[in-house]
């Protein structure tokens, strides 16, 4: 639990550090460099995809075989210059020429490949959450610096120093004696990892869309709508703890009913501010786009934003649950991305149609029904292992959200600049959080559990 907290901690401090890194980003960078970030993310999608034929079995052979620690640290050095390639590839085709961002690429693929994070998860969980305390002061600090600099390089050159804490933790000298035996065994996983590759590569035609219908305008409506989302930090910083919990815990269902508790908190909590107050982040994060569809999109995105909460905890859980530490497409993992795979052009049709007739609230509304499809995959894959989660958790998250669609709140908030739009907001946002616990220990049983234990270990 103790870990726990520190998390929960570094979190709230993650949560802060986005907001002002958001507000720097968002406000001060022109639309193109907007739109050459969203780019960006779609191609170091694509990378962490690639890098996933073997960092996905990290914690899994870590768990197993502490002592690998050296050869995953050589082979993860090799083989992130492959995954970095093919996400280059991405950026060219999408007619992306910066050389520094394919420097950047390169570098950040680099640092994604290392297994210290994996390593830490797994059996160092209070230094993970102790680590994000130095990544998040890096972001603060790049927040100003991003403000004098407004690029995208600037900010991507924000996310390497950030990325560097927890990379640099517990390394050891690389070691290639292993490499080939430990490249044997993730390779009887590849055809799962082709599929995670497939997935993203697909993910990414959504840029494509977006950008066919709305150009740099519903591009940059879609970075904005990714930045709030970023709120979640506190929930984030959970959820590795979570899997590498979930991957040495006995009974794995009750951890993934008190870990989800509080990751799905955070997520509503959230979700309740762009359901309740959307004027406000639009304000706080692109005051120019006040008068357009911007916040009518952020309140349809608190749906989306709680369901992919739901897929980030499910498609934990369905990992955490899987015995093998080395699966194939045919496990349960590999179906539910035969399944996301299998909707993907009925998903791209959907979002191709409604962001042509309702722009940026029909991107929102078509992101939000291609992660239920996902989250329903996995689901029905879990069978009845499912049933707590969605009955304990997750229903009784969508109820506590329906009522910052229903209720209205007060308005205490004004608009100002991004110092008087923030300190404004205040009374509202310990409102909307305290309300939504309280919603939230109410609907839900786990919740509840998960309070009395935090009372416990505080008493």
């Amino acid at each position: 639990m103790s870990s726990r907290l520190l998390a929960v901690g570094s979190g709230v401090f993650s949560l802060v550090a986005s907001l002002v890194f958001m507000v720097a980003v968002t406000r001060r960078l022109p639309e193109g460099e907007l739109a050459q970030l969203a780019r960006f993310n779609a191609a170091f999608a694509i990378a962490s995809a690639a890098l996933g034929y073997i960092t996905t079995w990290y914690p899994r052979i870590l768990a197993r075989d502490r002592g690998a620690l050296p050869d995953l640290l050589g082979l993860g050095l090799l083989f992130s210059m492959a995954a970095a390639s093919a996400a280059a590839l991405y950026l060219a085709l999408s007619g992306v020429w910066d050389p520094a961002l394919y420097l950047f690429l390169f570098v950040l693929t680099t640092l994604a490949g290392l297994p210290t994070g994996a390593y830490l998860s797994v059996y160092r969980q209070t230094l993970l959450a102790s680590l994000s305390y130095l990544s998040q002061a890096a972001k603060v600090v790049g927040a100003f610096v991003v403000r004098l600099f407004p690029t995208a390089d600037t900010a991507l050159a924000v996310n390497v120093f950030m990325s560097l804490p927890t990379a640099a933790a517990s390394l050891r000298r690389p070691r290639l004696r292993r490499a080939a035996e430990l490249l044997r065994e993730a390779a009887r996983g590849a055809s799962y990892q082709t599929l995670a590759l497939a997935a993203a590569y697909a993910g990414g035609l959504y840029v494509y869309v977006y950008g066919a219908v709305g150009g740099d305008k519903l591009l940059s409506y879609s970075y904005v709508l990714f930045q709030a989302s970023k709120a979640v930090y506190p929930a984030l910083a959970i959820v590795p703890l979570m899997y590498g919990s979930l991957l040495r815990a006995g009974d794995k269902t009750k951890r993934a009913l008190l870990d989800g508790a509080a990751v799905l908190y955070f997520y509503l909590a959230v979700a309740a501010v762009m359901a309740s107050a959307p004027d406000w982040l639009v304000a706080f994060l692109r005051p120019g786009e006040l008068s357009g569809e911007l916040v009518e999109a952020m309140r349809a995105n608190a749906v989306a934003l709680l369901l992919s909460g739901f897929y980030l905890h499910l498609s934990n859980f369905l990992l955490g649950v899987e015995e093998k530490a080395v699966f194939t497409a045919r496990d349960k993992p590999g179906l539910a991305l035969l399944g996301d795979l299998a909707l993907t052009p009925a998903g791209l049709a959907l979002a191709y149609y409604a962001a042509s007739a309702f722009g940026a609230v029909g991107m929102v509304a078509a992101s939000a029904v291609t992660t239920a499809a996902a989250v329903a995959v996995r689901a029905l894959l879990l069978g009845s292992a499912a049933r707590p989660l969605v009955a304990r958790l997750y229903l009784p998250a969508l109820g506590a959200l329906a009522l910052f669609y229903l209720l209205p709140m007060p308005r205490w908030y004004k608009f100002g600049d991004v110092v008087t739009t923030l300190l404004s907001f205040i009374p509202n946002g310990l409102l909307i959080a305290a309300l939504a616990l309280a919603v939230f220990a109410a609907l839900s049983p786990a919740v509840r559990e998960a309070l009395v234990l935090l009372y416990r270990r505080l008493r």
